[in-house]
């Protein structure tokens, strides 16, 4: 292979590479790996700077070239030190194999490379993006210069000009590249958990408004009551009766904010089994009060005995966010009615339909779209989004049907949760 497809072939390796452990490992495994982040990165790198070096550029009898440094370089940024120093090891003993002077260059240009990796590393985290570009370009061109130099200086071995700027660009394209790549999967994470957040406020704050509604109704019962117990002629049954009464209605205040606050205090983040059925009863006690707002009457249809496996918080809100927006959906009253059953293909299948709106094929076509809403100025698009992410986390698909002035149907399917694949 020539110069050009070696160092090409190094870099489409580490961008690949480096897509799969953002994909698959970042985004999947996220509890995992923010647990052994500096193991993954410690294994990545290690793959990264060994497959670089079985495909090099043979500069002469004692020096070869590869894209060894970009894994080095991010991995100890990413990483910290002591990610830094293990790849330094790494990197140092795989070509020490290749024997000649190129080994101490080797040695000598990585340490002075990972001093300072381990001096920028408790900083580059805070760097704005143009300049984390600008400090990797910058150890790729450093260390380009100080090779050749020392291949010059030392050993008397002179470089051609044109392979000297090939690999110098090569090596600052590629370590951009892969830098860049890896800001904006990151920013991307960032984003998505705020909008999840973000969204999840909103829907707290307007179940607010309607939960202290309802709480106001039983304390002015109780408040009634009370007034009549002032009445010293009152009779000792009735007198009973209205403070059993009143404490009924104290009970009854209490159970409503102690939902809501279940609903939005922080939750832990556990995959575990999920009883469907208690967890869609749990939403809709939460939900009621909004729904008597808006005059709207909820039927339900709930299959007792199927688990699934998630987060009961995300399903919480998956399953409030659709019911919120069939209620809205329905300005002047109506009937939403939610089912759940278990199919043949060891899946659930949640059904929520409402007897409001509807929506265009136009305006069903673009469902789930970040910032799409057909709430005019009053919604954001992100409840959908953020109802799609999760359902697509717990390996089930949501499908839509809706027709103008006759309503929506919303049907989730999840699958049953198996508790023998879970323990193997």
């Amino acid at each position: 292979m020539n110069q050009l497809t070696v160092l090409v072939l190094n870099l489409i390796f580490i961008l690949f590479s480096t897509f799969v452990f953002q994909y698959i490992i970042v985004n999947k495994f996220a509890n995992l790996y923010s647990k052994y982040a500096k193991i993954f990165i410690i294994i990545l790198g290690g793959i990264q700077i060994l497959f670089c070096m079985s495909f090099t550029v043979i500069g002469s009898s004692d020096f070869i070239f590869d894209l060894r440094l970009i894994p080095v370089v991010v991995g100890g940024l990413y990483g910290g030190p002591v990610v830094s120093i293990m790849l330094f090891i790494t990197v140092v003993a795989a070509r020490i194999p290749f024997g000649g002077n190129g080994v101490w260059i080797n040695f000598f240009n990585m340490l002075t490379i990972t001093v300072l990796i381990v001096y920028l590393s408790s900083k580059f985290r805070a760097f704005p993006l143009s300049r984390k570009l600008y400090t990797v370009v910058a150890v790729a061109l450093s260390y380009t210069v100080l090779i050749f130099l020392m291949k010059a200086a030392v050993f008397d071995d002179l470089s051609n000009l044109q392979f000297m700027l090939l690999y110098g660009l090569a090596l600052s394209a590629g370590i951009f590249i892969v830098t860049y790549y890896i800001e904006i999967m990151r920013q991307n994470q960032l984003l998505h958990n705020a909008v999840i957040k973000s969204d999840k406020i909103e829907v707290v704050s307007q179940l607010a408004a309607s939960v202290s509604h309802e709480v106001r109704n039983p304390l002015t019962v109780t408040r009634g009551f009370l007034q009549m117990l002032k009445d010293p002629t009152i009779e000792e049954k009735k007198r009973l009766y209205y403070l059993n009464t009143a404490i009924d209605e104290l009970d009854r205040a209490e159970t409503i904010i102690k939902d809501y606050l279940n609903f939005a205090k922080p939750q832990s983040e556990l995959d575990s089994s999920i009883c469907v059925k208690e967890e869609i009863e749990k939403a809709l006690e939460l939900i009621l009060p909004y729904a008597n707002h808006f005059s709207v009457n909820i039927k339900r249809d709930l299959m007792a005995g199927m688990n699934v496996a998630g987060e009961a918080a995300k399903f919480h809100q998956c399953i409030l966010n659709i019911i919120k927006n069939g209620i809205e959906a329905m300005p002047n009253g109506g009937d939403l009615v939610i089912s759940c059953r278990e199919m043949a293909n060891n899946h659930v299948s949640i059904t929520i339909k409402d007897t409001g709106c509807g929506m265009s094929p136009q305006q069903l076509a673009k469902i789930g779209e970040p910032y799409f809403s057909t709430k005019a100025e009053k919604g954001t698009g992100l409840g959908m989004m953020v109802v799609n992410k999760i359902i697509h986390e717990m390996g089930g698909s949501l499908s839509v049907k809706s027709k103008l002035n006759e309503g929506t149907q919303f049907k989730i399917t999840l699958p049953l949760y198996n508790m023998e694949k879970r323990e193997t």
